[in-house]
């Protein structure tokens, strides 16, 4: 006999758990949240999931009815880990893959990030299952961005897959094959890739290809970004969102393979929309740039975020060093720029004072936090630093030849490669 739930509890259960998961996978590129904030959002996260589990097939029921009702990435990756961890796996995964089918580009994120909380041995299961080449071809794409997972228990196996993904007659299985290829440095059988008819495989490809030889990924990967604002801006509604969000990563990962000095990157700036200008030159690490970074700080779409750019790059807290704007409430029914929407929590910076503010001299190297990017830089960053700069140094580290670091995976997973990368 099962014991009785407070069904109003249980939904609540649901509901938080799918919040704090969002707030984690969408906290990668935040300024503000940290490791620590990533350790208590997990610890909330588990509270509410343990919730679900000791509710039984009652939890799994709402949790259902949840990602029925919503379709968001949360409430699929609640409904995927509950399924994983199911006896009956395979008949829950096949009800939440009816759902997640419908839309895989709202909802995939969940079901990979899944893959993530459970045991190797349960995730090896399922991408071992996926990966095939009769999977429906969404299914195929989970399995292998899951791969790059545990590398270490399935590196010569996979290699063995590998070709196959590689020329899947789906666009976006070979994308997904492209970043693993990158993990396992696969890196001759990349080089097709980048004149693959698909864009989007084209720039994974590029960014996959990196570490190998940046001048030829750079390349690459900037023709990938310029033919995407074109296309960009002829969509509107979702299309354009999804266009925006391809973008956005694309330009993350160009600027730290560019050449400081570069030529173009003038050109580059005035392309870009101010915004992913800012982006471009935070992860490009360029000094020389930050006299650029000023002059945005009183542009009414990026204020804010320029103001952090230069902050991030010079190791300068513009509160502490008078170049700050004191905080304002804002009046009913004033007009707010669309940094200020954008950016809540960053300082508003007072322009002409950060326009006339001391530049650190140039360094021959790429610069964060004020300094240039050593390895024990980079374990700094990854330890103490925020979700988007330990985003770029978990690139950085990549493009040395370290391992894949995954800002998104579970704290716990974080803590332990941390303390694994501290004792090579």
């Amino acid at each position: 006999m099962t014991s009785p739930i407070i069904a109003p509890l249980v939904t609540r259960h649901a509901g938080d758990a799918a919040f704090y998961w969002s707030r984690h996978d969408d906290s990668v590129h935040s300024p503000l949240i940290g490791l620590i904030e990533l350790i208590e959002f997990d610890r909330l996260l588990e509270a509410h999931l343990d919730g679900l589990r000791v509710a039984g097939e009652a939890g799994w029921a709402i949790a259902l009815s949840s990602l029925q009702r919503w379709r968001s990435s949360g409430e699929a990756f609640v409904c995927a880990l509950l399924a994983l961890e199911a006896p009956n796996a395979g008949e829950r995964l096949k009800v939440v893959w009816g759902l997640v089918e419908a839309d895989p580009a709202r909802m995939l994120r969940g079901l990979i990030s899944a893959l993530a909380w459970v045991t190797p041995e349960e995730r090896q299961t399922w991408v071992a299952r996926w990966r095939v080449e009769g999977s429906p071809p969404a299914l195929q794409v989970v399995a292998w961005r899951a791969s790059r997972l545990g590398l270490d228990d399935e590196r010569e196996g996979l290699r063995g897959h590998l070709q196959a993904a590689l020329g899947s007659c789906h666009a976006p299985v070979r994308a997904a094959a492209c970043r693993l290829a990158g993990e396992l440095r696969e890196y001759e059988r990349l080089l097709p890739m980048l004149s693959d008819a698909d864009e989007a495989v084209r720039a994974e490809a590029a960014i996959a290809q990196a570490p190998s030889n940046t001048l030829i990924s750079a390349s690459a990967l900037w023709q990938c970004v310029m033919q995407q604002l074109q296309v960009s801006a002829s969509l509107t509604g979702r299309p354009r969102r999804d266009a925006e969000h391809r973008l956005g990563r694309w330009v993350r990962q160009l600027g730290p393979i560019v050449p400081l000095g570069h030529p173009g990157v003038a050109q580059l700036l005035q392309q870009l929309p101010v915004r992913l200008g800012l982006y471009f030159v935070l992860h490009h690490g360029d000094g020389a740039l930050l006299p650029w970074v000023a002059r945005q700080a009183d542009h009414p779409d990026a204020a804010r975020l320029a103001g952090w750019v230069w902050a991030a790059l010079t190791g300068v807290d513009p509160e502490l060093a008078g170049l700050a704007l004191p905080p304002t409430r804002l009046d009913d029914g004033q007009v707010t720029r669309l940094t200020d929407d954008l950016d809540p929590g960053l300082p508003d910076i007072d322009a002409a004072a950060l326009q006339a503010a001391a530049v650190p001299p140039r360094t021959e190297q790429p610069c964060l936090w004020g300094g240039e990017l050593n390895r024990e830089r980079l374990l700094d960053v990854l330890r103490n630093g925020p979700q988007a700069l330990r985003w770029i140094a978990a690139q950085r580290l990549r493009l040395a030849g370290g391992p894949w670091f995954d800002c998104r995976a579970p704290a716990r997973a974080q803590l332990l490669q941390l303390a694994r990368l501290a004792a090579a």
